[in-house]
């Protein structure tokens, strides 16, 4: 893991929660009309133009919206306040380019991060006070075999992984690092636009097969002939949630 200070060094912001990851990260796409049921308020899908310019690499699929799923094995997790390391844990997050628009007419680029599922009552607490939308599931299950590796919660959600490559890529794939790019969105139970920056430092990334099946609000959103993932071994680091004044305020131009 980095360590606390070389973490401080960091100029695109101030970490507030860092840990080490191994995930399985896969591409998606969700049926645009469904998606736009389901945003907040003041966030939209962006344009056709605008995905071609920031997310060059991702095919553009009519009537579809292209979006990262990522599925963690999470450990050393801690606030940098304390360095108290929290259990390992199972989180399953989900990722969607959108725009953001404030009540002053301006808008942004981010990723809304609308649900996580974890395994850890205490980490789905702790996301209460960071304004992030998380799930208790208490019974999802991590099964891990001679040949692929697996991520379970019943009715809601089935991925399986399986290596196809012993070649370590160095980067992830472009797709998944533009996501990690922009501020991170979310709008929590309180009805709080909340928003973080977040740095994935990859020491180990192999291309993997993915097949999965979620089920999110009525719609089922499954792999198809257009999905790509990447295995990644990685830290992170994780900013204060901040809201729209201080995260876009000119003094703090990402640099908060």
């Amino acid at each position: 893991m980095l360590s606390i200070k070389k973490y401080r060094n960091l100029t695109l912001h101030d970490p507030f929660v860092v840990g080490d990851n191994f995930s399985y990260l896969a591409s998606g796409y969700f049926p645009i009309e469904e998606l736009k049921k389901t945003l907040p308020e003041r966030m939209f899908i962006p344009s056709d133009k605008v995905m071609a310019e920031e997310y060059p690499t991702v095919k553009k699929i009519n009537g579809k919206h292209p979006f990262l799923l990522m599925f963690s094995n999470c450990y050393n997790v801690h606030d940098v306040a304390t360095e108290i390391n929290l259990r390992p844990y199972l989180e399953l997050n989900f990722y969607f380019p959108i725009v953001y628009t404030n009540k002053d007419g301006k808008e942004h680029l981010c990723t809304l991060m609308p649900v996580l599922y974890l395994d850890f009552l205490l980490g789905v607490i702790g996301g209460l006070y960071l304004g992030l939308r998380k799930e208790y599931h208490p019974k999802m299950k991590y099964v891990e075999t001679d040949t692929s590796n697996s991520f379970i919660i019943k009715n809601l959600i089935n991925a399986s992984f399986h290596q196809t490559s012993t070649e370590n890529e160095q980067e992830l794939n472009p797709f998944f690092t533009q996501i990690f790019k922009y501020p991170t969105l979310t709008y929590s139970y309180f009805k709080r636009y909340r928003f973080y920056t977040t740095l994935v430092h990859s020491s180990k990334v192999f291309n993997t097969s993915a097949v999965y099946e979620w089920n999110y609000k009525g719609s089922v959103i499954r792999n198809d002939e257009n999905t790509f993932a990447n295995y990644a071994e990685y830290s992170f680091s994780c900013s204060r949630a901040m809201n729209y004044n201080k995260y876009f305020h000119p003094k703090y131009p990402l640099e908060y």
